[in-house]
């Protein structure tokens, strides 16, 4: 009874809660608004998922890609283009000008200079420009897209371009050396019979009101210089004799700092600093970075405190040094190889002094460069091309004599440059 009288009551009051909270009425644009939503929220987890399988597939993609270009060889190549030179060739001979022919990497191109020419040729085998001149000994310097080509012995200096010829400097004495800037800023060693001088020079030709004095008796003789790639800053090695033995100098200079010295020494390296080595060449890499190559390994400084330059790093080698090459990035030797079977010993270092790789190998080269992320050895009629990791990426003939190579337009293809043609071959 009672628990029939406690089920009136109850339902007596949801009746009455009724009354008084009416059932609320749908409202059809929210609902549609709340179907709309639902379905954005929808499309955009399933754009999200999409967009995160792509990711992952483009990782993937980027991940076998990489280890393919690192760890790859190929052994065997196609040619993708080919330029003969043999008419050009034969207006040399005419013209009395020999088999003389050098290729140097230039630009997005290089550099293919006689004793009666220079032209730059793209990497696409067109000729962009020609420049004509008369040169007993043309010696060229590149840095970035501008190129000093001088008459060693004579007078003349051309400076060029990727447009062409910018300008022509008239040395006073017979020119030794040079050295470009990547404004077109040259230095050229010159000497007399008193005293050796660096001039500088526009990239129109015309002198600076600047120049380096150096007497053998006093400052010694000048080996080699360079130039940074802004053209304020000076780099030479200078041989001088002390109590009849012969000794060696580094002397830093700058011209961009106003200073009341006109020589404006910045900094030197005597012996001492030196391991009592001979430095043969000096290369600015950068604008923070130069090193010295000598007798007995690497030195590098930092140049990013104008005012003082800072040895960072020495690297010394027991073996005997075969070869050196450099970029903007990198420094690489050739040593003899002192243990394994294989006769030469390969070394690669950042503009920092820091090692990248080494390995020792067998392939008997006359040619040692660096372009890029490669490392090109090549002799009269073969190649051998190591990547940044240290893997031989191709070993091979071909069926033509060459001079030079470098690295192609794209992946895995490489300019072969002989006597007689050029041709971008593909590797495969």
């Amino acid at each position: 009874m009672d628990n029939i009288s406690s089920m009136s009551r109850e339902k007596k009051k949801s009746q009455l809660k009724r009354q008084i909270v009416p059932n609320r009425v749908p409202d059809p644009e929210e609902d549609g608004q709340e179907v709309v939503r639902r379905a954005h929220r929808k499309v955009v987890r399933r754009r999200l998922i999409i967009f995160l399988v792509l990711l992952l597939l483009a990782g993937a993609a980027g991940l076998i890609f990489w280890q393919y270009d690192r760890y790859h060889s190929f052994s065997s190549y196609q040619v993708s283009w080919e330029r003969s030179l043999a008419q050009e060739n034969e207006e040399s001979a005419l013209n009395g000008e020999g088999s003389f022919c050098e290729y140097v990497d230039f630009a997005d191109g290089i550099l293919k200079y006689t004793k009666d020419g220079v032209s730059y040729i793209n990497k696409q085998g067109h000729t962009v420009w020609m420049q004509s001149y008369e040169m007993n000994s043309p010696i060229v310097c590149v840095n970035g897209e501008f190129a000093a080509i001088a008459d060693r012995q004579g007078t003349g200096i051309y400076i060029c371009g990727t447009d062409g010829c910018q300008g022509q400097a008239a040395a006073l004495l017979p020119i030794l050396q040079v050295s470009v800037s990547t404004h077109g800023v040259v230095a050229a060693l010159q000497e007399d019979s008193n005293a050796s001088y660096i001039y500088f020079y526009r990239k129109d030709g015309t002198s600076l009101d600047l120049y380096i004095k150096s007497v053998l008796s006093g400052d010694g003789y000048p080996v080699d210089l360079s130039l940074s790639p802004a053209g304020t800053q000076v780099i030479t090695s200078y041989m001088y004799l002390e109590q009849g033995m012969l000794k060696n100098r580094i002397v830093f200079y700058n011209f961009g700092l106003g200073k009341d010295d006109a020589r404006r020494v910045v900094g030197g390296f005597e012996p001492q600093d030196l391991a009592d080595a001979m430095a043969g060449r000096v290369r600015f890499l950068d604008e923070s970075h130069a090193v010295i190559f000598t007798d007995k390994g690497l030195q590098f400084f930092s140049t990013r405190v104008e005012t003082s330059p800072e040895s960072v790093s020495q690297v010394l080698f027991d073996e005997n040094i075969r070869s050196i090459a450099w970029s903007d990035e990198y420094v690489g030797v050739i040593t003899d190889n002192a243990q394994g079977e294989d006769p030469y010993r390969l070394r690669i270092y950042r503009a920092d002094g820091t090692a990248v790789f080494e390995r020792s190998f067998h392939f008997q080269y006359s040619g040692f460069d660096i372009d890029g992320d490669l490392v090109l050895l090549y002799n009269d009629d073969s190649c051998c091309v190591f990547n940044m990791a240290g893997t031989e990426k191709f070993n091979g003939t071909f069926d033509f004599p060459i001079s030079k190579v470098s690295a192609g337009r794209f992946p895995s293809t490489l300019l072969v440059m002989g006597p007689q043609t050029i041709k971008e071959i593909k590797l495969q």
